[in-house]
């Protein structure tokens, strides 16, 4: 299906003549059946012992298919290949349909064999289109089978075609096989002819002309190269395919990995690799390099950056990585790779889960006939669990106008794919005016894992959705016809204005998560002001409820955070009672929330295991005296040893008030002069025995 519709009123010639044609830049040439020591037409029929191709229908691409054994194709080999409706098949998985471009052509599709491409088309009423496989160690063969091409008119089919492609993977040539052509394209637009992952590489066999039947073209790779091939390409960035992330702010660090291969057939030495990650307002939070010393003709290096990508700000991020330091390189397009990172709030009682941005291309797109669609993929939900209450769309016009179709699916069909219809509405067209809309489903539902798919799909004719056309892409779009999803062939491009309405639940949940101080194995010997972090762990807020401590065997103290914490927030929480080391021993430190409406228990708490130093007399049948207490002017100070002590006094902050040094032996009379009335906390440390206490300063 083409979504601009061109007439000929003329018929293209048909291959009748002898021919032969190359070489292109790197050394392929080609011969047909015509030629007297060309390939002889020899149909292999694989429909008995191969594999039926599923999934195919008009404008698509399926795969991979991953061949047991690797093909020799240029200057490098080829392992996992997608299957074109169109009557081709790819290295990648490149989505190609009418116009099709010429060969070579730079900067479109790239890596592929264009067998017999054509506006083909598996569906309508009555049409018995195949497409099969057959893999084999030494051969790989694709045939389409009785493939009509598509019509705008019923049944939308006409025509019937039968070619297949023989990859040969022991001479390393390449053939295509005519058993059958009847009919004309609606647009007369055909293609034949390889081209490399480069682009400006190819060879062409033929355009806009019809094969005849019993027709077979042999491509032959040259026994010597003339180009020795310099290239290194950024093959995927974050997972294969580089699609699209969802993140959470202050989530889990993001792993920044990047696959570099070296697609020419030249070794090649310190290639500079260099990870970037910008924000919304484009601003530079992650910047890693790394240099790949040496890589051989065919080799991929798979990099881990030592600095990982942390969520702190929502918004559309972009990481980018780019290799540089590549003398005489042939292709520099494939140098850098671009992956979109949606960082989401997951403070936010409610979010839209979707990849485009604001803006617009203000041209849209629908398809003829008005029975078609598209779709995207949302990887993952803002946060789980949540609700799905709505879809959103940006209709950018619909003049007639008509209705549409939105739909949600569950992501649980084969590869991944859209499987399970979670929810399906009709929008009437009163309601799908031109502008930015949110559709409730008609049965909200609960999201627990995995991802969503969102669909749009044509009620009529003439109404179009927006499309976002600034980068990054989140390579998750995806074009529906007759019911049958395939990557949008400009998806590299383009995102759709699609996407969720989703709905947290609420999660009442704080928890104490860390101390300001104390840290396990520490040693404990002197009255200790505890503060511990606060943290607001649910998305509701929270506020009144009980914060407590208490060490090991000893009563807990309870204390109430009297303030509003807001979800996500945290707060240093300081106890007005300090913690007093009454015993030498080591134990559980433990903090914790006690908060009655606490949906999560497991996170109230937090513990550290210390060494307490107790403020006890080591020598038996001794003992410290504080006298008096409260003091006013005067305190005196005995038993505390022959040997003389140091006094320290601090307020109950822990700050240091004031330091003595008890000389006397035993016994000592300490001024309290300039010591402001109140309540503080002492320390005397003789020579072998450590005291501690409270002492009252009165006015």
């Amino acid at each position: 299906m083409t979504r601009t519709l061109t007439l000929f009123s003329f018929l293209l010639p048909l291959l009748t003549r002898a021919a032969l044609g190359g070489p292109d830049a790197y050394g392929y040439t080609w011969k047909d059946s015509n030629e007297p020591d060309g390939p002889i037409f020899n149909w292999i029929d694989i429909t008995g012992t191969g594999t039926q191709v599923m999934g195919l229908a008009d404008d698509n691409v399926v795969g991979p298919f991953v061949m047991s054994t690797n093909m020799p194709y240029y200057w490098y080999t080829v392992k996992n290949v997608w299957i074109g409706s169109n009557g081709y098949i790819a290295f990648n998985s490149t989505n190609i349909a009418s116009p099709f471009p010429t060969i070579p052509l730079a900067g479109g599709p790239n890596d592929y064999i264009a067998a017999l491409t054509a506006d083909l088309n598996f569906f309508g009423a009555g049409n018995v289109g195949q497409c099969w496989v057959y893999d084999a160690p030494d051969t790989t063969i694709f045939s389409w089978i009785n493939v009509p091409f598509w019509s705008s008119v019923a049944p939308s089919w006409t025509g019937s075609n039968s070619f297949q492609i023989i990859l040969n993977k022991v001479d390393s040539t390449i053939t295509v096989q005519v058993l059958e052509q009847t009919g004309i394209s609606q647009n007369n637009d055909l293609l034949i002819g390889i081209e490399s992952v480069s682009g400006d590489i190819g060879l062409q066999h033929s355009a806009d002309v019809y094969p005849v039947s019993n027709y077979a073209i042999r491509y032959y790779a040259p026994v010597t190269p003339l180009l020795d091939i310099t290239d290194v390409a950024v093959e995927w960035i974050g997972a294969e395919g580089s699609r699209g992330q969802s993140l959470q702010r202050n989530g889990p660090d993001y792993p920044l990995v990047v696959d570099i291969r070296n697609t020419g057939n030249q070794l090649v030495n310190d290639v500079i690799t260099l990870a970037q990650v910008y924000n919304s307002s484009n601003q530079l939070v992650v910047s890693d390099q790394v240099t790949i010393s040496q890589m051989g003709p065919g080799v991929d290096s798979l990099i881990t950056f030592p600095i990982a990508f942390a969520p702190t700000g929502a918004g559309t991020h972009r990481y980018v990585v780019t290799i540089s330091g590549i003398a005489n390189e042939l292709v520099t397009t494939n140098n850098t790779r671009t992956q979109e990172l949606a960082v989401y709030d997951t403070t936010s009682a409610i979010s839209l889960a979707r990849w485009h941005g604001g803006g617009d291309d203000g041209v849209g797109i629908g398809w003829d006939g008005g029975n078609g669609g598209v779709g995207v993929h949302i990887d993952r939900a803002p946060y789980y669990p949540c609700y799905v209450t709505g879809t959103t769309i940006r209709v950018l016009s619909n003049l007639l106008p008509s209705g549409m179709y939105m739909k949600v699916f569950d992501d649980n069909g084969p590869n991944g794919g859209p499987g399970t219809v979670l929810d399906s509405i009709f929008v009437q067209a009163v309601d799908a005016a031109a502008g930015d809309h949110t559709y409730d489903l008609s049965n909200a539902f609960l999201w627990t894992e995995g991802g969503l798919f969102v669909q749009w799909y044509m009620g009529g004719n003439n109404v179009n959705i927006a499309q976002d056309n600034v980068p990054p892409f989140s390579l998750r779009t995806y074009e529906v016809l007759d019911g049958v999803w395939a990557e949008y062939r400009d998806r590299e491009t383009t995102d759709f204005h699609l996407g969720l309405r989703v709905e947290q639940l609420p999660v009442y949940d704080v928890g104490c998560v860390g101390f300001f101080g104390l840290v396990d194995g520490a040693d404990v010997s002197q009255p200790t002001i505890v503060r511990t972090w606060v943290k607001n762990i649910g998305n509701q807020t929270a506020g009144n409820f009980p914060v407590n401590y208490q060490f090991t065997g000893e009563p807990a103290v309870s204390q109430s955070f009297t303030g509003t914490l807001a979800p996500g927030d945290s707060v240093l929480f300081t106890f007005s009672q300090p913690f007093l080391p009454l015993a030498t021993v080591t134990g559980n430190f433990c903090a914790w929330t006690a908060w009655s409406s606490d949906q999560i228990a497991a996170d109230d708490t937090v513990c550290v295991n210390i060494d307490v130093i107790a403020g006890l007399e080591e020598l038996q049948g001794t003992s410290l005296s504080v006298m008096p207490n409260p003091a006013s002017d005067k305190v005196i100070i005995s038993g505390y040893g022959n040997a003389g002590a140091d006094l320290v006094l601090v307020d109950l902050s822990g700050a240091l008030v004031r330091r003595w040094r008890l000389d006397q032996a035993d016994r000592a009379t300490v001024d309290l002069f300039g010591v402001a009335a109140g309540s503080y906390l002492y320390q005397v440390r003789g020579r072998d025995r450590v005291y501690t206490g409270k002492l009252v300063v009165a006015p």
